[in-house]
């Protein structure tokens, strides 16, 4: 394998490589995990997500994703400030009762948007990449996109979250986008 380098400003330097992203029919995407294993390499895990996220421009990407088989995310805190949080083995303890239909999208399914709908806000705990544990209230935006990760840590996804009819609406629109913009080449 030749080593691939690109040229930034007066050097040459080796770009970092980038997680590929697993298929939708990987069956790690199936699979509910358990907590994180003791050996973990947290800081290694939270490159590779943040590597990764940045790259594919996710807003929160789990493990399996990248076919780590870990219970572990990378989420935007705070999507304007571009403020991450990493969270190990994340549980929630409780949700509100307000549900909010919204759209969501994942880029395990790029181009595919859905209405899902979910509580607005809830209580979770999860650890740092230092093995604090975090416990706090989501609301928001914010809470959105946790559940939808901690969906991968369930064994689950966003299509489950809606009908079959819904889905392959969707899955039809989202084919129309890609050949209209194919044909706007």
């Amino acid at each position: 394998m030749v080593d691939e380098y690109i040229e930034m400003g007066n050097h040459t330097v080796k770009p970092i490589p980038v997680e590929p992203l697993v298929s939708v029919t990987d069956p790690i995407l199936k699979e509910p995990l358990g907590p994180c294993s003791d050996d973990i390499d947290r800081k290694d895990v939270q490159f590779r997500l943040n590597n990764a996220m940045m790259h594919y421009k996710g807003i929160g990407l789990s493990a399996p994703q990248i076919g780590i088989k870990e219970r572990v995310f990378m989420m935007y805190s705070d999507i304007k400030k571009k403020e991450t949080i990493i969270c190990f083995d994340p549980m929630i303890t409780a949700y509100g009762v307000e549900m909010i239909i919204m759209d969501e999208g994942c880029l395990t399914w790029p181009g595919l948007w859905l209405k899902v709908k979910r509580p607005e806000s809830f209580r979770c705990n999860y650890y740092d990449v230092d093995g604090e544990l975090i416990q706090v209230e989501m609301h928001g935006l914010e809470a959105r996109i946790f559940q939808h990760e901690y969906d991968h840590m369930e064994g689950n996804n966003f299509t489950k979250r809606v009908s079959p009819l819904k889905l392959d609406m969707a899955k039809r629109r989202a084919t129309k986008m890609r050949k209209r913009s194919l044909l706007s080449m």
